[in-house]
């Protein structure tokens, strides 16, 4: 024991490599426990300031994951100092690095989980869709912890070509069977982040119309105005153009009408100021513009232009049959009349001079006709 030196060599390595390697784990924990009681509260306290959700999430990963993972390192580097047996080495390495991706992952799964969960939580309103958001967080785990798996063998020298090669093939193999059912999946993920639509919604697609009632994962269906259901394919939906009615905010309304062409002077002129304060006594109307735009074939027409604050189309017909009602009377009370498809013919004079040409020479043909017949 008096000879013990730094430089003594037991089992392989000096005495100044075991101390150089517990220094590093002795140090490391020193540090971790001052930055635990130091430095961590008041780092959770500043992002707390910028957000609660996030420094949730950060205690999390430095508690649970970040200390593991720290350990795991400061184990590394301590027994990298020593000079350990091939087999022994590569077994400790191998084991060391299985942990550090292991809670890597974990970290990372973490940290996009909660970018998702707080994404999507704007956007999941109904039980079918809150189990689309765990079926997908199950997806993107299965992804992230597969990826984890190949770089794990990749490390440990394990052969991945094959594996790779093997994927690759049946996976393009699945994807050209199923492209018809894997486009309708896509554009159903397209709908539920987009949400061109929701149930309840009333959508215009080409020649179809009518209120979404489920959308699926490879259809949508829809309950057409005249009752019967609409089954439509998610690639077919989002391939059209869709007239989403439900997200109106308000709706223009257009429409004309004619008055007869001996309306006087006078009163056509008191007919844009008659609309105007019809449109502007009714709630949630907007009055543009009422002007004489035009003569028709058989009336003197009046377009008019305005807007509704609500997007309910019941509402809408309300407004305008009050319209028309008031419209009726104000023109019954100023003895203006509303045009109607008519027709005037008008008989010129020189109408019994063509008779008269037309029967003098059915009598010369008479005339002539006796003569011959002598």
């Amino acid at each position: 024991m008096n000879n013990l030196r730094l430089s003594s060599i037991i089992l392989t390595n000096s005495l100044f490599d075991y101390l150089t390697s517990a220094a590093i784990i002795i140090i490391g924990y020193i540090f971790i426990k001052i930055f635990d009681r130091v430095f961590f509260t008041k780092i959770c306290q500043l992002v707390d300031r910028i957000s609660s959700s996030f420094s949730e999430l950060f205690q999390k990963i430095i508690k649970k994951r970040g200390y593991a993972l720290f350990y795991i390192i400061l184990l590394y580097l301590s027994l990298s100092q020593l000079n350990i047996m091939k087999q022994i080495n590569r077994v400790i390495n191998s084991i060391l690095l299985i942990l550090s991706v292991y809670f890597t992952v974990l970290i990372i799964i973490d940290v996009i989980l909660f970018f998702l969960k707080k994404y999507w939580r704007k956007k999941v309103v109904n039980e079918e869709q809150q189990k689309v958001f765990s079926a997908s967080i199950f997806f993107i785990k299965v992804i992230i912890w597969f990826i984890a798996l190949l770089f794990i063998l990749d490390n440990l020298n394990i052969e991945i070509t094959g594996l790779m090669t093997g994927l690759g093939i049946g996976g393009i193999a699945v994807a050209f069977a199923a492209q018809t059912i894997l486009a309708d999946i896509f554009n159903y993920f397209t709908i539920f982040f987009d949400k061109p639509f929701d149930v309840g919604d009333f959508i215009i697609v080409g020649d179809y119309k009518g209120t979404i009632e489920h959308i699926g994962i490879k259809t949508t269906r829809i309950r057409s105005l005249s009752g019967e259901q609409l089954v439509i394919s998610n690639t077919d939906l989002m391939n059209s153009r869709i007239n989403n009615y439900k997200r109106m905010q308000r709706r223009r309304i257009n429409f004309s009408f004619g008055v007869t062409y001996d309306t006087p002077l006078e009163k056509l002129k008191q007919i844009p100021e008659m609309v105007e304060s019809i449109i502007k006594d009714i709630d949630k109307t907007e009055f543009v513009r009422a002007h004489f735009s035009e003569y028709g074939n058989f009336s003197l027409i009046h377009q008019v232009v305005y807007f509704i604050n609500d997007s309910d189309y019941k509402v809408y017909m309300d407004i305008q049959q009050t319209i028309n009602f008031k419209l009726r009377e104000l023109f019954d009370q100023s003895e203006i009349r509303f045009a109607f498809p008519t027709q005037t013919i008008h008989l010129v004079d020189k109408l019994s001079d063509r008779e008269n040409y037309y029967s003098s020479d059915y009598k010369s043909a008479d005339i002539n006709k006796e003569g011959s017949e002598n």
